[in-house]
């Protein structure tokens, strides 16, 4: 499936607007770091009076982005570390989503 002709994507990802920063780690050593937005679970989100409580937390990045990321890594996202729990899902549009799991919760 081709990529869709998409334009700049750098501005969405602006950590000065909205973006985060993840610092990938494996081994305990940085691998990189990565702009994407992030989805923190304990926020509900609701429409009119339907409210959706996520499951995982979640970091949607360019897909070019996440080809550093690997199952078993560690994302730090504002001072919180995450277990990435599979490999980056890819969505079609260039983006993928990792799928998170907060160690807080889980040691």
């Amino acid at each position: 499936m081709p990529q869709p002709n998409w334009e700049d994507l750098t501005d969405f990802f602006d950590p000065d607007d909205f973006a985060d920063t993840a610092i990938i780690k494996r081994n305990n050593q940085n691998v990189g770091q990565i702009l994407g937005v992030f989805d923190d679970p304990s926020q509900i989100a609701s429409l009119g009076e339907y409210e959706h409580d996520h499951e995982t937390p979640t970091f949607t990045c360019p897909e070019s982005s996440a080809s550093i990321v690997l199952a078993g890594d560690v994302a730090t996202i504002n001072g919180t570390d995450y277990d990435v729990m599979k490999s980056p899902q890819k969505d079609g549009t260039g983006l993928v989503k990792l799928i998170l799991a907060d160690q807080a919760v889980y040691y």
